[in-house]
């Protein structure tokens, strides 16, 4: 009976295993092949060069000059969303009547479609029609051309991070301060405790792990970052936001290198893994 259970379980895991082999498994292996290798993607032939690519990769001035986009953006979205989110969800958890429509209008970003978001940013940020620059002159203040310019092309894709990581964090962490334990507070309240003690010396070291977890997660999903930025800019002006998942579909798709590709591709993997162990790391501290 139990091998009869067996091979049934097995039937009826094994499409999704084939799928995962077919399209996970082994392109993840293949890669790894051909990142030591130089090839460009038509030809039969692929030419072995060891560790070339790698070197190569760490001497190149645009793969680090990416690495400095990548760092900038990843660091700027995650810490800015991550502050915000905590900020609005204090500001839900006092306005609990209509904390489930605002939360649905901060989650709405993080859900809607890649090219929607573009082209309505693309729009925002245009320097003659879009609200942003019309609101700035109307102000009198400089009006930038967002996306165009090196100094301000960088800053207009962040706040766009921003913007689509935000609803995340404040879920996540409304969530959180919905679990606290309501004793703790109302004890508070009896000791005479103001509001901002109750949030620096309460709030903020209950909310520890939840913090980590939206940072975490928040540096690997901006490190990873793709659609928007090559929406809205295609890494240009002059690089300025070309990031380094950018850089690898450019070397990979436009200039045939998938060898090269495979090795920045690779590199990007190692950097998500140091991140992942990290969190599993500070999380067994945590609970510890």
């Amino acid at each position: 009976m139990q091998t009869r259970q067996t091979r049934t379980a097995y039937l009826l895991i094994a499409p999704a295993l084939l799928l995962f082999i077919g399209f996970t498994a082994y392109p993840f292996i293949w890669s790894a092949q051909i990142s030591f290798t130089s090839w460009d993607g038509l030809n039969a032939v692929k030419k072995f060069v060891g560790f070339q690519n790698y070197i190569q990769l760490f001497q190149d001035a645009e793969f680090r000059q990416s690495i400095s986009v990548t760092t900038i953006y990843t660091v700027s979205v995650t810490l800015i969303s991550t502050i915000l989110g905590f900020a609005i969800a204090l500001m839900l958890q006092r306005r609990k009547r209509s904390s489930a429509i605002y939360r649905t209008i901060f989650f709405s970003p993080v859900v809607t479609a890649p090219v929607a978001a573009a082209v309505v940013w693309q729009l925002l940020f245009d320097p003659y029609v879009g609200i942003i620059d019309i609101g700035l002159r109307a102000l009198h203040l400089p009006a930038p051309n967002w996306l165009s310019d090196t100094r301000w092309a960088l800053p207009a894709v962040i706040i766009v991070g921003i913007w689509k990581r935000l609803g995340f964090a404040v879920i996540v962490y409304a969530a959180g301060m919905s679990s606290l334990p309501v004793s703790c507070f109302e004890a508070a309240d009896l000791d005479g405790v103001s509001g901002w003690q109750k949030i620096r010396y309460m709030t903020i070291p209950l909310m520890r792990p939840v913090t980590t977890l939206v940072l975490i997660t928040g540096f690997i999903d901006a490190i990873q970052v793709f659609d928007h930025i090559f929406l809205l800019t295609s890494g240009g002006p002059i690089g300025s936001t070309n990031v380094m998942s950018l850089f690898l579909y450019n070397q990979g798709f436009r200039l045939f290198r998938l060898g090269y590709a495979s090795a920045i591709g690779w590199t990007l993997f190692t950097v998500i893994l140091g991140l992942t162990v990290l969190q599993w790391q500070i999380r067994r501290r945590g609970e510890s």
